[in-house]
């Protein structure tokens, strides 16, 4: 009998039985190791601050800014939910329920930790299972003296694996051997698990508890039903439609695929093929989080070596094998989908399930491998390639279409005569495979389920066409200069050496070089290139918002019509590449933007093309064009850390709501610079409540309806007389400032933001002395979702030193009216400033501001918008 072998770790064994043995150990390190795929939703960038964390929790104090701190919304949205859906029919079972039926369950009523001795010795066990040693090496860690001191249930790897095994397994992997239509290399077969059990473990898992809905609904954010509102896939038009074609009292489990041939060695070409599962039910923000494990390995699809002369064809055979080996592994979800499933709900309710595929997520390669058609066509459109670049998309590419254009193939020549049957396929620009695995598959629609990719199609098809537009019309060392005179912002990748010399680019440097490119080339280019360029830019950065409306919707069309009306100008300057590009944008993956955005919003925050959602932590950028020191540029397309605060307590009836709890009060005095009282509220604080009795004094940490201050209780300076401080930052007009915000303090005067000093420039001070901080932290809820804590952000004051001759400030835009909320209101109501000096007054007398932290910033006043950019000029 031939020997098997792991497609993991490439072990070779006596049999089967044994290879399956090892791939159904709960520890096995041979897969992991090679699959791990992270799925951070929010990941550090390279230029980002960490190192001065809170030192206090500010998800507590964020909690305090409940629902009512931060007011209600203007309007209350109104949720539809679908009729008669996700009935229950008896008791099913639940997690523990399945955990509790293991063999060994009795043993653990007495010992957790069975079958082993204690929590310690579970510890040591998952180190060695993770640690991705050999079982020679773990055999010489416990030959240790050291390690045999401990009273440990095993002594050799071979006794650890076994103890392993009998703990409780989740979806147990099978093999198929798989038949070829022309001999291979050496035998095949695909590794996989039962479908409908990895379907049933997401919805047991305890990481999703409370994460996974069952009924489609509609939201609208008012009650006039004018506006839908579009956030997980559940809420779609889609879910909803496919709904209505199930019977009565049925769930609906939207069915999530992704696929992508991996090389799992750094030499060689020893390469592998997973097919993951989740489902489109489980909230987006749990699903792509690695650490909640919502995608299950489903199978190892093979890859084949055909014995055949012609690589054309050898590429079709692997085609229709990669569609065999599918069908094959997603057969139960076919039946379920056809006649149904009875499956338990996370509650133990039993629901009679259909698990139609809403979305197969893959490079573009791949999606036409999966459509069934050439690399000359589009996925989800009739579109071919000289219809790439019209403004008018074409009609969808729906399966009733794919499986005529197959038999009139089929009536030309048999599938089983390759070369002609090929042949025959390219007049509808098809692959050659004969039978698609979801040609059969219930409620599957090929426009719907192949859905838009953000890692190439976005950030890659930027570096690929926009900057390479940008450079040809500029000049590389132009464009190269630009960048490295760019001002560094904290969190954010700066580029002193350029952009166009950067080898093995990653799709986060694409994220980044994208942010800038808008402001970098802004009255450098035509401006007719300039608005195709910002028109696509648009177009990118809308369609990744977690939350969309109708009215979006609108924006993202419009944003895609003014490239098409643009577009001329960058091909009359040469770019000949605008054809290709656009296949993408209108007939590539989107069809019509409207519906196929609204439908397949869960494929924007997938497991594998999650990196671009840390970026959404802020909704603009803010920084300086050096090349000018009285004309600054804030570009719309760009995100940087937002400081938004209220300027006045009484103006709205959202802030009247905020009194009772922590709040930051922010006021400016003066222009063009000025100072910014920070102050806090006495009442409803849990630091003044006494929940933080070491905290330092004044407290250092300040919570507003929507944002959280904190300051290091490290000071930078902790004590500077004001001379020094005026000389080390440059603030000629510093006690001017002070002397006109205090004497309006004490008139209880709003101090406005212009206006000339009334103070004379000689003016004394009530103290002498000052605390120093070169950087403050802020946290902020997102703009989409009011529940959602982002993480925090730092922002620097820091005064010109050897690497900072200019001094690292960094811009923040504020609120100054209170009923002009953000983003709605864009910059209207807001000013935009950057931080110079923040410190605290030291007085021997009883100074009343004594215990309030200010901040010296610099207002820039808001000239005009560039119609050609779309952004704002500063001055």
């Amino acid at each position: 009998m031939p020997k098997a072998r792991c497609p993991g770790c490439c072990k070779t064994f006596l049999n089967r039985t044994q290879l399956l043995q090892h791939m159904n150990q709960p520890r096995r390190r041979c897969v992991t190791s090679w699959l791990r795929i992270e799925f951070s939703a929010t990941s550090s960038d390279p230029g980002a601050d960490c190192d001065d964390a809170f030192d206090m929790p500010v998800n507590d104090l964020g909690e305090e800014a409940s629902d009512s701190t931060r007011g209600p919304p203007i309007h209350q949205q109104v949720t539809e939910f679908y009729p008669g859906a996700s009935a229950n029919y008896g008791r099913g079972y639940t997690f523990m329920d399945t955990f509790d039926a293991d063999p060994f369950s009795s043993e653990r009523q007495h010992n957790l930790f069975y079958p082993f001795s204690s929590k310690t010795e579970w510890q040591f066990t998952s180190w060695l299972s993770n640690s991705g040693l050999s079982m020679a090496a773990i055999d010489e860690i416990l030959s240790l003296d050291i390690i045999k001191s401990c009273p440990l249930s095993f002594r050799t790897a071979r006794v650890l694996r076994r103890l392993i095994e009998m703990l409780p397994s989740g979806p147990r992997w099978k093999f198929w051997p798989v038949e070829t239509e022309l001999p291979t290399k050496r035998g095949l077969q695909v590794f996989y698990r039962d479908a409908i059990e990895c379907l049933q473990h997401l919805v047991h898992s305890p990481s999703n508890n409370g994460q996974i809905e069952f009924v489609p609904k509609k939201i609208y954010s008012a009650a006039d039903h004018m506006q839908h509102v579009y956030t997980e896939w559940l809420t779609g038009d889609r879910a909803w439609e496919l709904q209505d074609a199930l019977p009565d009292g049925t769930t609906l489990l939207g069915v999530v695929l992704s696929s992508d041939k991996t090389h799992i060695t750094q030499v060689g070409n020893c390469q592998a093929h997973p097919l993951l599962i989740s489902l489109a039910n489980i909230s987006a923000d749990i699903r792509t989080k690695g650490s909640t494990k919502s995608y299950l390995l489903l199978a190892l699809l093979p890859i084949p070596k055909f014995v055949h002369p012609n690589k054309c064809l050898c590429g079709v055979l692997a085609d229709r094998l990669l569609h065999q080996v599918i069908s094959i592994v997603v057969r139960p979800l076919k039946q379920a989908a056809e006649s149904g499933r009875m499956m338990s709900d996370p509650l133990g309710n039993l629901k009679y399930c259909f698990t139609p595929l809403v979305a197969y997520i893959a490079d573009t390669p791949e999606q036409c491998v999966i459509a069934c058609i050439s690399s000359n066509a589009s996925a989800v459109t009739m579109a071919v390639f000289t219809q790439f670049g019209d403004p008018i998309c074409c009609t969808a590419r729906t399966a009733s279409k794919t499986r005529r254009q197959l038999i009139m193939a089929e009536r030309k020549t048999r599938a089983a005569n390759l070369s002609s049957y090929f042949q025959a396929c390219r007049k509808w620009q098809l692959n050659g495979v004969s039978f698609p695995f979801w040609l059969n598959w219930a409620l599957a629609e090929l426009s719907s389920f192949i859905t838009p990719e953000p890692l190439h199609q976005f950030f890659k098809m930027f570096w690929d066409h926009d900057r390479k537009w940008c450079s040809r019309m500029l000049g590389a060392d132009e464009l190269d200069f630009r960048f490295s005179l760019l001002q560094m912002c904290s969190g954010y990748r700066h580029f002193p050496d350029g952009i166009m010399t950067l080898k093995q680019t990653s799709m986060r440097l694409h994220r980044e070089v994208q942010r800038y490119i808008m402001g970098v080339v802004a009255g450098s280019i035509p401006q007719e290139v300039l608005s195709a360029i910002r028109a696509l830019t648009d177009f990118h950065y809308r369609s990744q918002a977690p939350r969309l409306t109708d009215a979006d919707i609108t924006k993202l069309t419009a944003s895609l019509q003014e490239f098409h009306d643009s577009k001329t100008a960058l091909m009359e300057a040469g770019t000949d590449d605008v054809r290709h590009c656009t296949e993408y944008l209108e007939h590539g993956c989107f069809g019509t933007v409207a519906p196929r955005l609204t439908d397949t919003d869960i494929t924007k925050r997938t497991a594998s093309l999650q990196e671009f959602h840390d970026s959404k932590t802020a909704l603009m950028e803010a920084g300086t064009i050096p090349l000018d020191q009285e004309i600054t540029r804030i570009s719309m397309h760009k995100f940087v850390a937002i400081l938004i605060v209220k300027k006045s307590v009484g103006s709205s009836c959202r802030q009247q709501q905020c009194v009772t709890s922590s709040f930051v009060e922010i006021q400016m005095m003066g222009m063009p610079l000025m100072a910014k009282k920070i102050r806090q509220s006495q009442e409803g604080s849990p630091i003044i409540l006494g929940k933080f009795p070491t905290a330092p004094h004044p407290y250092r940490t300040f919570t507003s309806s929507t944002t959280a201050f904190h300051l290091s209780s490290k000071l930078t300076v902790t004590n500077m007389t004001v001379d020094d401080a005026v000389e080390m930052y440059g603030l000629s007009d510093f006690k001017p400032a002070i002397t006109d915000y205090l004497r309006d303090h004490n008139h209880n005067l709003t101090h406005a933001i212009g206006g000339r000093r009334q103070a004379a420039p000689g003016c004394q001070l009530p103290f002498h002395r000052i605390q120093i901080w070169c950087k403050m932290r802020i946290q902020l809820y997102s703009s989409y979702d009011s529940e959602m804590l982002l993480p925090s952000q730092a922002l620097h004051a820091s005064p010109p030193t050897a690497k900072w001759p200019f001094g690292r400030y960094d811009s923040v835009i504020i609120s100054s009216d209170g009923n002009k909320d953000w983003p709605r209101y864009g910059l209207h109501g807001h000013d935009v400033i950057q931080l110079h000096l923040i410190f605290r007054p030291i007085s021997d007398s009883q100074f009343l501001l004594s215990n309030i932290f200010f901040a010296y910033v610099q207002h820039f006043t808001i000239a005009s918008v560039d119609p050609h950019s779309g952004m704002h000029i500063l001055k």
